[in-house]
């Protein structure tokens, strides 16, 4: 059974390909990167795999049982990024596609759902099975920021009171490689976040005590 995960290089991707080598072995992981020569340290099979060369993809996916395709980072292209993937994997007879969405896709206002819907549309479309994992928001898209809060002396956002359910990028990363070596997960959608929420200005307090520096949230 090969198990492929595109952008395996990335932020997540990485983290996807560390969660599966805890559970089938590495053998039988594909990492599929836009450049093979820096997936080395992945210690699994790499191929090159490009989401802008739909010429490419059905050779890349030869063999492959099961897919995990994270979403691209091309805000606008992603949809048709996607349909190349999916109609590659439809050729190449890949049997099952985990896909990384947008948390509440179907129902959110924010502009990014659009692609993402159509991506899931086009993927229970296809004939092939799927699981769809629409992943909140990352930890990692607010700590970032905290060596510019330290250096500028106040947490800068547009969130007003707004509550966030993050997660970090390995718990999403690991909900994918239980999702796809577990045959029960076909055919659902899960809505993921974390446990609990902050506001900015709670996460702007946490930064204040833990640095020992007074760190407040402006928002903008």
């Amino acid at each position: 059974m090969k198990i492929a995960v595109t952008g395996a290089t990335g932020h997540l991707g990485t983290f996807v390909v560390e969660e599966l080598k805890k559970r089938v072995s590495n053998e039988n992981i594909v990492a599929l990167v836009r450049t093979p020569g820096k997936a080395s340290a992945l210690e699994v099979e790499v191929r090159a795999f490009d989401y802008n060369q739909p010429e490419t993809m059905t050779a890349a996916l030869a063999g492959v049982d099961r897919l995990v395709l994270i979403s691209g980072n091309e805000i606008g292209q992603r949809a048709r990024q996607h349909f190349n993937v999916i109609e590659a994997a439809g050729k190449a007879g890949v049997e099952w596609i985990v896909y990384t969405s947008l948390l509440h896709a179907d129902s959110t206002t924010l502009n990014l759902a659009g692609e993402h819907m159509t991506t899931e549309e086009a993927l229970k479309a296809s004939g092939i099975n799927y699981t769809i994992l629409r992943n909140g928001w990352y930890t990692e898209n607010y700590t970032g920021s905290i060596g510019g809060a330290l250096a500028g002396g106040a947490f800068i956002g547009s969130a007003g009171n707004g509550k966030i359910s993050s997660a970090a990028r390995v718990d999403y990363a690991e909900a994918a490689a239980v999702a796809i070596t577990d045959e029960s997960h076909k055919g659902k959608v899960y809505e993921l976040a974390g446990d609990d929420y902050y506001t900015l200005a709670d996460l702007a307090a946490e930064i204040s005590n833990q640095t020992g520096t007074n760190i407040p949230y402006r928002n903008l």
